[in-house]
């Protein structure tokens, strides 16, 4: 973090859970194919103008966006990759609250931006990786969101534009939409996983300024996994081994049970989908595999979940199970 920000102490935000990843991709009628088919989460929304495609199976209003490497919102020479990671904080007052709070500290944020169904502040971590703080402002983002639409987002300046909103608006045990042909039957998008050149820093920025706390590890921990208020994972962060890059490491989704991942299993050979590392481990089961961009998509299913089973994990094989 930046010095004033380090020297803020302040918990600027409560995060309840990781809300989405948005990634950029190659290709983005490609990965919403590919993303329906075998992850098993459907396209809700599209977005040509900006040339995305926004996928969930009803947990929120995205878990995954996916988002052209030649959008207007792409940098030039885009890669694919990480786009952002979004956290869901309680209500838009407690947002409004925690930009203030940090304003008023010196921290410097990116944009605010009104999403019709969210309200978000964007800043990018010491490693820049772009991380979004958002509060949803609709309660039914389906009637808001849904189908091909095209639309200029309005100026939001938070708690000027409009008086910020108490209610708890974000999905509260929403039905959950299988694909039922797909390889995978992705429940949710529960983590993200960072390695991090400056393991220090970035865990004082995600536990200081945007509020996780750590389930398991620590500041001196070779790894930790951090969460929300109601989630028990959220960001999962490594130090980074000879050899790793940098950046995110992968996408943490959930599947039902571990006949599942069984079934998956036996569907990625039937359609020649490669296997690039599975791991049966008492805390959690995990499938790893790369989408068309050689992003890294972690599918799992937890057993025995908790910090005394998660101490002494090799480093190595913590990339591929936390």
């Amino acid at each position: 973090m930046g010095q004033i920000e380090k020297q803020a102490g302040v918990r600027f935000f409560q995060p309840r859970r990781l809300g989405h990843v948005n990634l950029f991709v190659s290709s983005y009628e490609r990965a919403a194919e590919f993303y329906q088919d075998i992850v098993g989460l459907e396209e809700v929304y599209r977005q040509p103008d900006n040339r995305a495609s926004f996928v969930s199976n009803g947990n929120t209003y995205h878990d995954l966006g996916l988002t052209d490497v030649s959008s207007h919102y792409a940098q030039k020479n885009q890669q694919p990759g990480l786009n952002h990671i979004a956290f869901e904080v309680e209500n838009e007052v407690d947002l409004v609250k925690g930009y203030n709070q940090a304003v008023g500290a010196g921290v410097k944020f990116m944009s605010t931006q009104d999403h019709d169904v969210a309200h978000s502040l964007y800043k990018l971590d010491p490693e820049g990786n772009a991380v979004e703080v958002y509060a949803d402002v609709v309660e039914d983002w389906r009637t808001a969101r849904h189908g091909v639409f095209e639309k200029v987002k309005p100026e939001w300046i938070p708690g000027v534009t409009n008086e910020p909103l108490s209610e708890r608006l974000y999905p509260n045990n929403p039905p959950i939409h299988v694909v039922p042909s797909s390889v995978f039957r992705a429940r949710r998008v529960t983590h993200a996983g960072f390695v991090a050149d400056d393991y220090e820093n970035l865990y004082d920025y995600y536990t200081e300024l945007i509020g996780l706390t750590p389930y398991v590890g620590d500041r001196d921990s070779e790894y930790c996994v951090l969460r929300g208020t109601v989630s028990t994972e959220g960001l999962s962060l490594f130090r980074r081994p000879a050899g790793t890059p940098q950046g995110m490491h992968h996408v943490g989704i959930e599947v039902k049970d571990e006949s599942e991942l069984d079934r998956a299993l036996k569907k990625m050979s039937e359609q020649g989908i490669a296997l690039e590392r599975e791991i049966s481990h008492p805390a959690r089961r995990t499938i790893c595999i790369l989408d068309p961009d050689g992003i890294r998509l972690q599918f799992y299913v937890n057993r025995q979940w908790d910090p005394s089973q998660l101490k002494g994990i090799d480093l190595q094989e913590a990339l591929y199970l936390l």
